[in-house]
């Protein structure tokens, strides 16, 4: 991938200090850069609007603050290890040294075609006073929307037996809410961080107050622990990380990067690309097979007739979505499961398929037409059959990928086996989409472009229930903020939907607007269609906005967002923009300032909106699309029914000034 690089490290302290050798002479030597009565550290970001302070001159532990626009964001907060079982002692901090990095690299596909990495880094050894027996080496990067921390362990020599404890805390200047990401339920919400009693919460979590920037707290690089939790603490305005404990003498390269990232509104926080940067460069070679797409499923189409055909998990039905996909601008087409057997029964065989089902054929077929072919693979089949061998095996039948379910593994176990699947999917050039709450992303998908999407989201209709209006809104706060989600948006079949489909047990409390703009909204490299190829035929203006939108953008932006009312998002590929917004139960208008069009242009505004009448409980089939001349600087009154959204594809037509 193409690299602009630039980059001043300016080194502070001797490495050649040998941390094994006792750390007394380099502590002797960094004295030039603390004094005796300042023990601490204090970086901005390149834009200067974040600022981080380390201390180490009057807590047991080290701890760290943070600024935002000069204003205080955290407290001092702790930030140590400890030894279980032991008193705890006085730790110190000996800077190591410090860097600033700005570098510009393509991406092979996401929300933006290139990510630029600039930060302000610093280095410390954590150290024991009275010993000064090195703990980690504590990494610090303080980049224009967040400062991200981590311990790293490959220099630290190995010890006895011992079990260490992190210590990692955000001690908020106000009291503030949360928001957190809450497997297949609603998000999780506590009002008072400080009025909270212990309550356990998950990664990504949102948090809002009254007079702080909007934060998230998150992870990056997560490669070998499991994914870290978060506890409030009784009476106090401040969350503690929870951890894997760390055995001393087998102890990770390190852990995963604890991440607070910083924004002006809750927004900036979604188009963040600090976790990206944060994690470790492409590692697969050749990365012309991955392609991001549109994908049509066959999974909630099951059980519904059109005509003398009813779809079922056979060879017509997916010859029809085939058929469809390409004549209509998508790239995949995914199976679900049973295709080679009872998907939860360990014995079931991936190497065939059952009976009736021709799957090389079905492959083929969709290979010479130009779309790939996705295979689902239930995590039981790892019991009795090799992945490697049975990857080799559908990239040998021409399979584009693979949608892997219901991994039953926790913690570091769960994350190290996810990886290993990713790794193996990378090296038979196999994508790959898990579900059935999956590890949430942490940015590996620059390491692994391959991984284009995961169900870390409560998706339609799935569990047997599904979301509300309210409910996406909050999602698309909190859980799209680590990364692409497989959220299966699109359904245009509203009425009579569950009665209909053998696995919709619910009715889909959305509009079809709604549903256009919902996908547009949630970012994903594989955007997965769950309709039948007949209910999109029946709305052939509507679905036009689905066969030009792509899988992969040049810029994203969010326009306007409210956790608990609505969202608005732009996303750009040439010289075209697509618009989704959503709303609550409540509904109501939006003004869509058109301030990021190109000067000197004339567009066409398609509009896919709702109707007076529409509303998501009574009348979600209600639609209307119009088209109208804009120009940057315009306004477009946006009317969003109850539970619904409105779609917008700007397409420019010719330069000049609009009358």
């Amino acid at each position: 991938m193409d690299s602009i690089v630039n980059r001043r490290c300016m080194s502070v302290l001797a490495m050649t200090c040998s941390l094994m050798l006792g750390l007394s002479s380099c502590a002797k030597d960094s004295e030039q850069y603390k004094s005796a009565d300042q023990e601490h550290y204090s970086a901005t970001s390149p834009d200067e609007r974040i600022g981080l302070t380390v201390s180490w001159d009057t807590q047991t532990s080290p701890q760290y603050s943070v600024t935002f626009n000069n204003t205080s964001v955290l407290l001092p907060s702790n930030i140590d290890l400890f030894i279980k079982g032991e008193q705890k002692e006085e730790h110190d901090l000996v800077l190591l040294s410090q860097e600033e990095v700005d570098e510009t690299y393509a991406l092979p596909w996401g929300q933006f075609s290139h990510s630029r990495n600039q930060y302000t880094g610093v280095k410390f050894q954590l150290v024991n006073k009275i010993t000064n027996e090195p703990l980690s080496v504590l990494e610090f990067r303080v980049f224009n929307d967040a400062v991200a921390f981590r311990h790293v362990f490959e220099s630290i020599g190995e010890s006895k037996n011992q079990i260490l404890l992190e210590q990692t805390h955000f001690n908020f200047a106000q009291d503030a809410s949360t928001w957190s990401y809450n497997g297949m339920k609603p998000n999780k919400h506590i009002k008072s961080i400080a009025s909270s009693a212990a309550e356990q919460i998950m990664i990504p979590t949102a948090v809002f107050g009254e007079k702080l920037p909007a934060m998230a707290i998150q992870e990056a690089s997560r490669f070998e622990t499991e994914i870290m939790q978060l506890t409030t603490l009784s009476g106090r305005a401040e969350l503690a990380v929870i951890s894997q404990p760390l055995i001393s003498n087998a102890l990770p390269s390190s852990t995963a990067w604890r991440v607070l990232q910083i924004g002006d509104k809750a927004g900036d926080l979604l188009t963040s690309q600090s976790l990206i940067n944060l994690s470790p460069a492409n590692q697969i070679e050749d990365i012309s097979w991955i392609k991001p797409g549109k994908s049509l499923w066959d999974w909630r189409v099951r059980g519904d007739q059109y005509g003398d055909h009813t779809y079922a998990l056979d060879n017509e039905s997916l010859h029809r979505m085939i058929d469809f996909a390409a004549k209509s601008n998508m790239q995949y087409v995914m199976i679900d499961a049973n295709w080679y057997g009872p998907e939860h029964q360990a014995e079931s065989d991936p190497f065939t398929e059952i009976d009736g089902l021709n799957i090389k054929d079905l492959i083929n077929q969709a290979n010479q037409k130009g779309i790939g072919f996705i295979l689902y693979l239930n995590d039981k089949a790892s019991v009795n059959y090799d992945l490697d061998k049975l990857f080799e095996t559908w990239a040998s039948w021409g399979a584009a990928g693979v949608k892997y379910g219901f991994m039953k593994l926790s913690g570091r176990e769960k994350v190290l086996k996810t990886l290993n699947i990713v790794e193996l999917a990378a090296k038979h050039k196999l994508l790959i989409n898990f579900h059935d709450q999956p590890i949430v992303p942490s940015g590996l998908r620059r390491a692994w472009p391959n991984w284009l999407t995961r169900e870390a989201v409560h998706a339609q209709a799935d569990g047997l229930h599904t979301f509300t209006p309210s409910g996406f809104v909050e999602m698309a706060h909190v859980n799209a903020l680590a990364g692409p989600l497989d959220m299966s948006n699109g359904f245009f079949k509203l009425n009579g939907l569950k009665e209909s489909r053998k696995y919709v047990r619910s009715d889909v409390n959305s509009t079809v607007a709604g549903e256009v703009a919902r996908a547009l909204i949630i970012f994903s490299g594989l955007i997965i269609f769950p309709d039948s190829p007949e209910e999109y035929l029946r709305k052939p203006d509507l679905f036009e906005f689905f066969q030009h939108m792509p899988a992969t953008w040049d810029e994203s932006k969010v326009l306007s967002s409210n956790i608990e009312h609505h969202v608005v998002t732009a996303r750009k590929t040439g010289e075209d923009w697509f618009v989704g917004a959503a709303i609550n139960e409540e509904g109501g208008e939006l003004p869509l300032q058109l301030d990021f069009l190109a000067d000197n242009h004339i567009y066409t505004a398609k509009i896919y909106a709702d109707t007076a009448q529409t509303h998501y409980l009574t009348n979600r089939e209600a639609y209307a699309v119009r088209a109208i001349e804009v120009k940057k600087g315009d306004v477009i009154k946006m009317s969003l029914a109850p539970g619904g959204g409105q779609a917008i594809w700007l397409s420019p037509v010719s330069k000049g000034t609009k009358k």
